[in-house]
């Protein structure tokens, strides 16, 4: 055909833009746009003024045979059955969705062929440049472990309301193909209380994971495509037509040489498709394979189905990984409203990580450089002490003090980050029984005490105990898991001497922070580069000696910390507690050579400001593993990190202990708005 004869149905909100770029490619010479058809009478005679081209009430089948081609831009509901109408008559291109079911499109796709017609169905993005960079990254990733997270979002507006969000922003699962095309392996899926946002993770056969946030919310529009692995974080921003590409120690950024068109790009194409110049995009199999993920969403939108007489559960089966003072903490606050299994693989909480710490109550004071660490302690401090106040020992004298031969951190420096931040402190005297009063600059005390292992240690075990909800499998390990297809995580538990069984969750908590990786690895995660660090405290006994604490600035840090009882001490140094350190290149713990312990090296440096350490008697060397982002911008920060991963799977990384019931009661309010869905 040389100019194709072209009626656009729907000149709603989106048809108006498609009447825009049908009339100027009509001036072009490209198409002849013989009309227009709406829906009803209201507006037809505003339309025909408007534009001068005949305005049609409804289809019929002699108005479809004056034409070769039909875009139809009507609301989604209308497409199937305006599609089924045109096809024996005249080539179609419709907007998104085509239909609402894969059997649906089908149908449709073999009603073209039989009647010899074009079915285009349009997809904008498959028509974006920037969609095509970001194939050519995730090309690059084939291979690796990776995760998409893809966001497409409007403002809510009452119209959305009766809107299905997987129908309208099949765009997601467009692009989801298009960087991580296959067969899914497992699928999950939660919607928001109000509907209006869904979320969806996907597991691609071929390992990448996908996690969807689509609908109405906020007050801004989002299309954003993130695409990470290990070692690279590719970022694809479509309002601001830029690819952002993050390597560990480098940023590049790519923009647009001209405005991305992709409607015009989108309706070239198809009149491209009718003259024999190009072939259908997207293909029939990206347009089934895109309904075929909604459909797989939906389904995973819906309750369980139940054997017969199966009743209901009343509550999410939960395991969290990891019986330190985060895990044991989050399966407290969980316990509540969940089924939880704490899974320990010692006979006791509190033996790894967490008995290494040295159990400050923290205010900000140990973090000059941190804000964003100072700032979360500030948040968090109050959920702490609303548990844990009889565990706290305030009755401490806790002081900072910057040395006199420290470079990085002046006395100036140093006080105005405390003011800045309002941290509570006041400007004392060195106490010349604690520290070398010519070698520090400046001295504070401040309102930091101390948490009492022993006394928490006990409370942890007694609150747990009591909530009938909440199962201790201490002496219990974890050794594999894999994603069921409906997204629940099926575990491999391995409890004493008996044979490891697996065992179904709806929710995973991963706190083992040293086994980040590995966990993550059983259901297909990104692996994080992480540092190990091989660590040593030592606990001296100081006769006679009040309690206090003692950190000096930039001395490196050397601190002295009571640990709440008697006259004992814990003694550590930023760089003498570190006994070995290694970033492994499998992200998993490295297996320690034989160490020697490094006491003297702690003495010797802690003595160079403290002669109180001079009475020290060295009780005991707590040693063990601290965890900690390979390579992170912040080298001096300590937040606590908690990773989404989607299918309701998180891990818990680093942090201060006085986080622990912040985060814990965040991931309890996740797991109540996801678990909505389970309850039928």
């Amino acid at each position: 055909m040389a100019v194709p004869r072209l009626l656009l149905v729907g000149v709603g909100r989106f048809g108006r833009q498609h009447l825009q770029e049908w009339q100027q490619l009509a001036r072009e010479g490209r198409v002849d746009l013989v009309g227009l058809v709406v829906a009803g009478t209201d507006s037809a005679a505003a339309l025909a003024a408007l534009t001068g081209l005949p305005v049609h009430v409804g289809l019929s089948p002699a108005l479809l045979d004056g034409v070769d081609a039909v875009d139809i831009a009507s609301p989604a509901a209308s497409h199937e059955a305006l599609v089924a109408l045109c096809l024996p008559h005249c080539h179609v291109l419709v907007e998104k969705p085509l239909c609402d079911r894969v059997a649906n499109a089908e149908s449709l796709l073999a009603l073209a062929d039989r009647h010899g017609k074009v079915l285009a169905a349009g997809h904008l993005y498959h028509q974006h440049p920037l969609s095509a960079w970001l194939q050519e990254q995730a090309a690059s990733f084939a291979g690796t472990l990776h995760t998409l997270v893809i966001t497409m979002s409007n403002p809510w507006e009452p119209r959305v309301a009766a809107l299905d969000p997987l129908a309208e922003w099949v765009h997601g699962f467009d692009l989801l193909q298009l960087c991580a095309p296959g067969p899914v392996a497992a699928c999950s899926a939660w919607r928001e209380a109000d509907g209006a946002v869904v979320h969806v993770s996907v597991a691609m056969v071929s390992g990448a994971r996908a996690v969807l946030r689509l609908g109405w919310c906020g007050h801004e529009r989002v299309r954003r495509v993130e695409l990470a692995n290990a070692d690279v974080h590719v970022t694809a921003s479509f309002d601001d037509e830029l690819l952002t590409i993050r390597h560990r120690n480098s940023i590049a950024k790519r923009w647009l040489d001209a405005p991305a068109k992709p409607l015009r790009a989108q309706l070239c194409r198809f009149l491209d498709v009718l003259a024999g110049r190009a072939a259908m995009l997207p293909t029939a199999a990206q347009i089934l394979g895109s309904l075929a993920l909604v459909e797989r969403a939906r389904l995973a939108l819906q309750p369980p189905v139940r054997p017969a007489g199966r009743a209901r559960p009343d509550r999410p089966r939960v395991a969290v990984l990891g019986g330190g003072v985060f895990g044991a903490s989050c399966a407290v606050e969980l316990g509540a409203s969940c089924e939880v299994s704490l899974i320990e693989r010692h006979p006791a909480l509190l033996q790894e990580a967490s008995w290494i710490n040295q159990w400050r109550h923290h205010s900000g004071f140990h973090y000059p450089r941190s804000i964003e660490t100072i700032r979360e302690v500030q948040q968090c401090k109050a959920d702490f002490e609303s548990i844990y106040e009889g565990v706290i020992v305030r009755d401490v004298e806790a002081y900072y003090a910057v040395s006199a031969f420290g470079d990085e951190i002046t006395p100036q420096r140093y006080l105005a980050t405390c003011r800045a931040n309002d941290l509570r402190f006041h400007e004392v005297s060195p106490p010349a029984d604690i520290v070398y009063p010519d070698r520090v600059s400046v001295c504070i005390r401040t309102d930091e005490a101390v948490v009492e292992f022993g006394r928490l240690s006990r409370q942890l075990v007694a609150s747990l105990q009591s909530q009938p909800h909440v199962t201790m499998r201490l002496g219990c390990e974890a050794v594999g898991g894999r994603l069921l297809p409906d997204g629940r995580k099926a575990l491999m538990l391995a409890c004493g001497n008996a044979p490891p069984q697996e065992q179904v969750f709806d929710f995973v908590v991963n706190a083992t922070y040293a086994n980040r990786n590995r966990v993550s690895n059983w259901f297909g995660f990104e692996q994080r580069p992480l540092r190990f660090d091989l660590m040593e405290m030592s606990v001296v006994e100081i006769p006679g000696a009040r309690r206090f604490m003692m950190t000096i600035i930039d001395g490196p840090f050397t601190s002295l910390t009571s640990v709440g009882e008697g006259d004992l001490f814990m003694l550590s140094h930023i760089h003498q507690s570190v006994l070995a350190s290694q970033v492994s290149a499998d992200g998993l713990p490295p297996a320690w050579p034989q160490h020697s312990a490094n006491r003297e090296g702690l003495l010797r440096h802690g003595l160079r400001y403290m002669p109180m350490l001079q009475r020290a008697r060295h009780v005991q060397s707590r040693v063990g593993v601290r965890t900690v982002e390979a390579f992170t911008d912040d080298f001096d920060g300590r937040p606590t990190v908690v990773t989404p991963h989607g299918f309701g799977c998180w891990s818990v990384l680093g942090g201060k202990i006085v986080t622990v019931v912040s985060n814990a009661r965040y991931l309890a309010s996740e797991i109540a708005r996801q678990s909505q869905r389970l309850r039928g």
